[in-house]
């Protein structure tokens, strides 16, 4: 089974980094964006099964807004990551109700094995719906 993922990150060389990371755990196929608005966008034509997203995402929406967003019209679970420490920021996030929050700097074996988890329950989810 393919892994269909959106990986939201304003910053290049982070987004590379974990762009790398998850295709490298293989069966993935990855799209990106750099602001929320362009995630939007890609997930009306790409309906990814899992998204990753900064917290602070510069432009018009924040990660925290786009993922409010992309939970109640698309249904589609989703990984923050982030760099702050800021226990408001981290609650707002928390009620979101993200699969997990990944923090900066990425550890590349925490993303690979917290991305093996979701695959998982990705691909349960859809056996037990298919039932």
């Amino acid at each position: 089974m393919t892994t269909k993922v959106l990986i939201v990150e304003d910053n290049l060389i982070i987004q590379m980094f974990i762009e790398h990371i998850i295709t490298n755990v293989g069966s993935t196929h990855v799209k990106t964006a750099d602001n929320g608005e362009d995630a939007l966008y890609i997930i009306e034509s790409y309906m990814p099964d899992v998204v990753l997203l900064d917290i602070g995402l510069s432009g018009t929406l924040n990660g925290i807004e786009t993922a409010t967003f992309i939970k109640e019209k698309y249904k589609i679970p989703f990984v923050y990551i982030t760099g702050s420490s800021d226990l408001g920021t981290l609650e707002s996030a928390r009620k979101t109700g993200p699969i997990h929050i990944l923090k900066k700097p990425i550890d590349e074996y925490e993303l690979t094995s917290e991305f093996e988890i979701i695959r998982q329950k990705l691909y349960e989810s859809k056996f037990e719906s298919s039932k």
